[in-house]
């Protein structure tokens, strides 16, 4: 006995099992690809689709024994292009890539016309050939009667010899008509986006190949061949891994925004990857934007992570929305920690011939469950996480501003610090010691490390040593020396210097009594300085119903800042009478005396701060830059590593037009006015506040806009009155604030909405 075959199985491996129009299309496509095509049109006319190669072609025996025989596959079978080593194939051998891989190897790959259409008209010629062969398949035989038998429907064949008016010397011509779907302007074009990411952008390690694809219709005639789009993304400033398999070898090379981090050489353990690679880009915000506005859409709208089967693109794997890779799936596990699809693009590809990757019979369901295609996802984890431990540890690590501008940034200048250097070369030596790899390539900044007034002593140096020396890089080993000799020299004269001041001991003993005075007399300056420091914040937190006072707050205050630059005078003065008492002093004394100093010039640079530094200290008014006046004073108490004010607000500053703005000014009054707003901004819970400089007509701007908790509608006319407070403050400041600018013969207003923050507009006038 033996099976019988219903007219049915056209359906089951035909349009029942490639449901979507685009994928059959590729399937054509991919069979003119493995007849060796360098060309394929696709051609959309009114209920018609040509799609013509300039492949090998076919002769009757490759119809009958290949094209009609069903699911039977010369491809697998290794006999597709036994013919070609034939002498009279010789001129088309040497034009063609014999060996580029096969896209296709399952043997029913032709059905995916049915999808398209009922009718198929298949003309082709062999190479070296003249005779031209037709087939006519009408698909809805198959479907009149399921109980015909497959092999009892026939299909119309004729050949001719020398027909010119077909214009072509070899290849195949499908024509498809009474098509089943429509196909408008935006479908062609949607089919031509995808067939550009149907051939991988990606290959590393792969010959590329001569494959073009052009796509006409009645209203467009593209000249040029399909493009992937991803070409154009390829060489933005990015975060990329690329780990390239080559037989025995592993070799993964990181490379941030155009800078080798490190390039690594492992042993490869897998059995079936002998001939693979990936390819992972990680878009930091200012890279999504970059591919935005050259793709036109963004990251969520665009294939992520595509995979690649001997160089041709194997769905769903990258889909938007699809995440076969478990991807985003691991990312919802610990989003601090993981990367996800939206900021991932790249791919899998495999070039391996064999059975352990074949995709499943419907095309848009992946691949088949095998060990090679287990080792692939492996493989993938492997590089992914590789990239995870450079990205998030260490362009994650970043404090939050700094990290903020990295990632608005499109070079590495940010991370050219040596915290993050250190945590690149620990990165790098975990490499080396845990998984064995040998270094063949790393950022040469590292030589600076150095220079950066590091400990030898410190591990840093250590892990620099074993990388240096993996790496073979006289230089850095150089450096790291003369380094350690500068060392030992100084350990050498250690015991000189210890006897030295063994025998400056007894000198020190009329130093060490002077010095107790001079440290009293310094505490008796401290404890004035403090008190005038009480007086000062007393003043600042008097009762807000004393107002018949408040009039003589700036005065008081001057008077206090007057006090503290004349009591840290009288300290720096005392210092230079106690030195040239001295007739010999040891560097020990110069150490404890230097002390002394430094913590005095720490209390005048506090009253500089305070008073600007650039101006008399006794002067009421100054002719200077208010915005840069205005910066600096930001810049020095609240923003500089020696900042006098911790805050825990973000303070930005943008100037518009980029012009000086000069005119006379009380220094007190505009500090105490920016403290007053800042402080403001503080007690309404924002944690940013922007200075914003504009020019109106000759008038400054300054909108100085904050993202707190916002005021009333109904309370904002009373903001400026005396004693009145939104917050827990005293209502004193904003009262103040708006004398000031009266003053000045300016005015402030406010803009403010409930939990969306407050702007105040100060504006000022230059009586010049």
């Amino acid at each position: 006995m033996e099976f019988k075959v219903s007219a049915e199985l056209k359906n089951i491996i035909g349009k029942d099992l490639i449901v979507n129009d685009e994928v059959a299309i590729f399937e054509l496509v991919k069979n003119s690809y493995d007849a060796h095509a360098t060309k394929v049109d696709i051609i959309f006319e009114n209920d018609k689709i040509t799609i013509k190669d300039n492949g090998k072609g076919m002769d009757l025996n490759d119809i009958q024994n290949k094209w009609l025989f069903v699911a039977y596959s010369a491809k697998k079978d290794g006999t597709e292009d036994s013919e070609i080593n034939d002498d009279k194939y010789a001129d088309y051998r040497d034009k063609i890539q014999v060996k580029r891989g096969y896209a296709g190897a399952k043997g029913i790959g032709r059905f995916s016309a049915d999808r398209l259409g009922t009718q198929l008209k298949l003309i082709t010629k062999k190479i070296n050939s003249n005779v031209t062969h037709q087939i006519d398949v009408n698909w809805e035989k198959f479907e009149q009667n399921s109980k015909n038998e497959f092999i009892n429907i026939h299909v119309d064949h004729s050949s001719s010899k020398n027909i010119d008016n077909l214009n072509f010397e070899n290849g195949v011509i499908l024509e498809i008509t009474n098509l089943r779907s429509e196909w408008d302007k935006n479908k062609i074009k949607k089919l031509k986006r995808s067939l550009g990411k149907l051939i991988n952008p990606f290959e590393i390690n792969v010959q590329s190949n001569n494959f073009q694809i052009f796509i006409k219709d009645s209203n467009t005639l593209f000249n040029t061949p399909v493009k992937n789009e991803l070409l154009d993304v390829l060489p933005m400033k990015t975060t990329k891994i690329e780990v390239i398999i080559s037989k025995d070898k592993i070799i993964t090379h990181l490379v941030d925004r155009g800078v080798t981090i490190y390039k690594i050489e492992e042993k490869n353990n897998y059995i079936h990857l002998k001939d693979s690679s990936i390819v992972l880009l990680y878009l930091n915000h200012k890279a999504r934007i970059n591919f935005a506005n050259i793709m036109g859409v963004t990251t969520k709208e665009f294939p992520n992570v595509m995979f690649y089967n001997n160089g041709f693109r194997v769905y769903p794997f990258g889909e938007p929305g699809d995440d076969s890779l478990g991807i985003d799936k691991r990312y919802q596990q610990g989003i601090r920690r993981y990367l996800s699809t939206r900021n991932l693009i790249g791919s899998i590809n495999i070039n391996e011939y064999t059975e352990e990757f074949k995709e499943k019979s419907s095309r848009d369901s992946g691949l088949i469950e095998t060990n090679g295609y287990q080792e692939s996802k492996d493989f993938f984890w492997k590089s992914l996480k590789r990239l995870e431990k450079y990205v998030v540890g260490i362009q994650w690590t970043l404090d939050e501003v700094i990290r903020e501008e990295d990632n608005n940034s499109d070079n590495l200048s940010i991370l050219d610090n040596l915290n993050s250097k250190s945590k690149i070369i620990e990165l790098i030596t975990k490499l080396v010691d845990k998984e064995k790899a040998k270094i063949v390539e790393f950022d040469g900044n590292f030589l600076n490390i150095i220079k950066d007034k590091i400990d030898i002593s410190n591990p840093i140096i250590n892990n620099l040593v074993r990388i240096a020396e993996k790496t073979k890089n006289t230089q850095l080993l150089n450096e790291i020396d003369n380094a350690k000799k500068k060392i030992q020299k100084l350990a050498s004269n250690k015991i000189q210097i210890e006897k030295e001041l063994f025998e400056e001991q007894d000198k020190n003993i009329k130093l060490q009594s002077e010095k107790s005075i001079l440290s009293k007399q310094l505490n008796e300056e401290k404890v004035k300085l403090n008190n005038v420091s009480k007086e000062l914040e007393a003043e600042t937190k008097r009762n807000i119903f004393q107002s018949s006072i408040i009039g003589m707050e700036k005065e008081q205050i001057l008077g206090l800042q007057h006090q503290i630059y004349h009591s840290s005078s009288r300290i720096n003065r005392n210092i230079e009478l106690l030195l040239k008492s001295f007739n010999n002093i040891s560097e020990k004394q110069k150490k404890y005396i230097s002390v002394i100093t430094h913590e005095a010039e720490k209390i005048i640079s506090i009253s500089n701060f305070v008073t600007k530094a650039n101006f008399n200290l006794t002067a009421s008014e100054i002719t200077t830059d208010l915005i840069s006046f205005i910066n600096e004073y930001i810049n020095e108490l609240y923003l500089s590593q020696n900042k006098i004010i911790d805050s825990r607000l973000s303070i930005i500053s943008i100037n518009t037009f980029n012009e000086k703005y000069i005119m006379r000014i009380k220094p007190l009054e505009i500090t105490t006015l920016i403290d007053n707003l800042i402080q403001n901004a503080q007690k309404a819970d924002a944690q940013k506040v922007v200075f914003e400089y504009k020019k109106e007509d000759k008038d400054l701007l300054l909108l100085i806009k904050d993202n707190g908790k916002g005021i009333e509608k109904d309370r904002i006319k009373h903001i400026f009155e005396l004693g009145y407070t939104t917050t827990d403050g005293s209502g004193i400041g904003l009262f103040n604030v708006l004398s000031t600018m009266k003053k000045m013969k300016g005015s402030i207003e406010v803009n403010s909405e409930l939990n969306n923050g407050t702007t105040f507009i100060l504006r000022f006038k230059n009586a010049n």
